[in-house]
């Protein structure tokens, strides 16, 4: 944004130059002393109103004159720049952009929001619960300022995220991902185009409205896309036909600050000795009383509540269900175990 005190700077610049050639003008033209004329200049500019050091000429009563209408306008001018910036609040939303751009800057592996539109909130929102340093582009400074007011953790950029430079603004280049939910499709193909390019190897998610849109932000870099048409069409279908299912669906949390959540185990990050190990051998539940309740193979084949004595490989994964007392010890032992 434009730097308000460009202006004021102005004034300033046109007050030295006022109290320069004021100087010279009494130095030059009554002979005066630098100091006497240093002094002549402050208390015209100022209209003290003190005698003058020494009787004026024809000459000086005229630069006096000359230099008490000009110092005036100045002076009025910048006391009405003054009122302007304090008023329409400028200044403050200047140093409010750029304390955010300082913070934004020491940021790194960072989460990269596009929009704070229905699917944007709720986006930050579950970002924040996981703990995530979240980063927000908003186009709109109201509904930016609003959204500031609501999450004080939250840096929000104000700019248009389909431009490159709002979008190196916010560090593209150290974010670990970034979630486009403009309300366009048109604008996400842009972001992802532009994200891709700005770093290689973002995680990017995007909002898609058609299906058609989805293969074209897969094809430009996306990382994987979301229609919200798609998935709150199905949510109604499956609220119809199996309400008690979905309620009890809704209330899983896939990390956060839900009371139950699912959590994610990645073999490999394991010791060696658990990468080809029965499930029961991990002792999970014993150790954690959270339950697994699905496994993928490095082939992305998922198998449903495996058996105790089912055998991980490297490169799967497996998915434990607990409340938020055994989520919080499951993610002790798997840092434990991890170390």
């Amino acid at each position: 944004m434009n730097n308000p005190f460009h202006s004021l700077r102005k004034v300033l610049v046109v007050f030295a130059f006022i109290l320069l050639g004021g100087t010279l003008g009494y130095r030059f033209i009554e002979n005066l002393p630098w100091l006497d004329a240093v002094y002549m200049v402050i208390q015209t500019v100022s209209t003290v109103g003190f005698n003058e050091v020494t009787p004026l000429s024809t000459e000086g009563v005229w630069f006096t004159i000359a230099l008490i209408v000009s110092s005036f306008g100045t002076f009025a001018y910048g006391a009405g720049l003054l009122a302007q910036l304090a008023i329409d609040g400028r200044v403050r939303h200047f140093l409010v952009t750029k304390r955010i751009e300082r913070k934004v800057e020491k940021l790194e592996g960072h989460a990269i929001v596009c929009g704070l539109g229905r699917n944007g909130r709720q986006v930050v929102s579950k970002l924040r619960a996981y703990g995530a340093d979240v980063v927000v582009i908003e186009k709109d400074e109201h509904r930016a300022d609003e959204f500031r007011n609501q999450f004080d953790k939250v840096l929000v950029v104000v700019g248009d995220a389909t431009d490159d430079v709002i979008l190196e603004k916010v560090s593209i280049s150290k974010a670990a991902s970034l979630i486009s939910a403009l309300a366009s499709d048109t604008d996400n193909l842009f972001v992802v185009i532009s994200a891709r390019q700005l770093n290689p190897k973002l995680t990017i998610g995007a909002r898609a409205n058609t299906e058609s849109t989805e293969r074209k932000l897969l094809a430009a870099g996306a990382t994987y896309t979301v229609s919200p048409n798609l998935v709150g069409g199905a949510h109604l279908a499956h609220n119809l036909m199996n309400p008690g299912v979905m309620n009890f669906l809704d209330q899983l949390s896939v990390g956060g600050s839900s009371a139950t959540n699912i959590e994610e185990i990645i073999i490999d990050e394991l010791p060696e000795v658990f990468s080809a190990c029965n499930i029961k051998d991990l002792e999970i539940r014993q150790q954690t009383g959270c339950t697994v309740i699905g496994y993928v193979c490095e082939k992305g084949e998922l198998t449903v509540n495996p058996a105790p004595d089912f055998k991980v490989a490297p490169h799967s994964k497996l998915y434990v269900l607990g409340n938020d007392v055994q989520i919080e010890d499951f993610r002790n032992w798997f840092t434990e175990k991890t170390r």
